[in-house]
């Protein structure tokens, strides 16, 4: 970014944190010694100890002192150095990474706008596949989407997770600076007044703001459209295969079919090309040979409208399945974009109130960041 590298702010700020928190953490260990060695001279001055042993206890809690103000600049100096970086380098990247997610968000605006236009156009299919059987390619595209649909909806999930995590993160460390203001109280009355605390840093509410309006986002309804569409594609991946269980059916049936006419003919023709003279076939004989070839044409009668019933039922499912693909996409996939567009203005007049409460202080706009149907997160 134009205010620098955000990791490597965050990184030198982590650093003098720990700087910070050690140097306590030993200026602790020392005040601890201290009081023990003030304690070990008062009672050497009750007990009336020898003036050397007294003398080097006395020196003991006097370097000890010093070392105690020594920690004590030392944190101070540190602390600067942290308040300084936020201020300087954190805070303005903060404000320019607001800047850039309204951006970002005006362009994912006009984008699922536009791909919302595009789906709600959708009447039929052009393609050349459009009105045949589903193969396997089309089966394994239909997974396919499904699987990038399931991982673009974990990536919003974990987007907006990661996101309102890192927000309070930060907020929970900057509410680190506010210095309490606790105010005196009479010991005679034993009374106390509850301590109060100052203005905080100026990122400290732009931060605050944005962890609270993220639970205003309408990410719900995009969860529950994503959800409903990915069943949509499920229930088409199983119709395909369905329709395509037919199609074999139908093949397998009429290459039955086939054999048998043909198997038929060569019946029919052996019978027809007898010479009934020379063989001096009886007209029982005869009758018998028609009667066999009469059940084996009402059989093929009865297979061909076997095939005729399948071929009708494989013709059903090509329609559900081509009906299951115009409604999820006109109607599924155009639910994911309108609620993608409903979460692009709630995201974008959230960073615009962002970007303007950190302009203007007193302008801010709490209203909620959600849906026409009052549905919110």
């Amino acid at each position: 970014m134009n205010a620098g590298s955000h990791s490597l702010t965050l990184g030198r700020l982590y650093a003098w944190e720990k700087k910070l928190y050690e140097e306590v953490k030993a200026g602790d260990n020392t005040r601890k010694l201290y009081e023990r060695k003030c304690s070990q001279l008062r009672n050497q001055d009750v007990k009336g100890n020898e003036g050397g042993t007294i003398d080097k206890t006395r020196a003991a809690v006097k370097d000890l002192y010093s070392r105690i103000l020594v920690a004590i600049r030392s944190a101070e100096s540190i602390s600067e150095r942290i308040e300084k970086l936020r201020d300087e380098e954190l805070q303005p990247q903060i404000i320019e990474l607001l800047h850039g997610m309204m951006n970002m968000w005006k362009v994912m605006l006009e984008s699922h706008e536009l791909q919302n236009k595009i789906m709600s156009e959708v009447k039929l299919f052009t393609c050349p596949t459009y009105g045949k059987f589903s193969n396997n390619t089309h089966r394994l595209a239909t997974l396919q989407l499904e699987a990038e649909f399931q991982n673009w909806r974990t990536c919003f999930r974990d987007y907006l997770t990661a996101q309102k995590q890192y927000v309070g993160a930060l907020y929970s460390w900057l509410s680190k600076f506010i210095v309490p203001e606790v105010e005196f109280y009479s010991k005679s009355r034993n009374t106390y007044q509850p301590f109060q605390t100052t203005n905080g840093p100026p990122l400290l509410m732009i931060c605050q703001d944005w962890f609270n309006f993220m639970d205003k986002l309408p990410d719900r309804s995009v969860y529950v459209a994503m959800r409903s569409f990915s069943k949509d594609l499920h229930s088409l991946w199983i119709q395909q295969g369905k329709e395509q269980d037919q199609k074999r059916k139908v093949d397998s049936l009429s290459k039955e079919l086939d054999r048998k006419i043909l198997a038929f003919q060569k019946t029919e023709n052996r019978v027809f090309e007898t010479k009934l003279p020379s063989l001096e076939l009886c007209e029982l004989e005869v009758d018998q040979k028609a009667d066999y070839l009469k059940q084996r044409k009402e059989y093929l009668d009865e297979l061909r409208a076997k095939v005729e019933l399948e071929r009708g039922k494989h013709q059903s499912c090509m329609q559900e399945t081509q009906r299951i693909t115009l409604n999820g996409f006109q109607t599924g996939f155009c639910r994911v974009f309108e609620a993608s567009i409903e979460f692009s203005k709630g995201s974008l007049k959230m960073y615009s109130d962002l970007v303007g409460i950190r302009e203007n202080p007193e302008k801010v706009d709490n209203s909620s960041y959600i849906q026409e149907d009052g549905s919110s997160r």
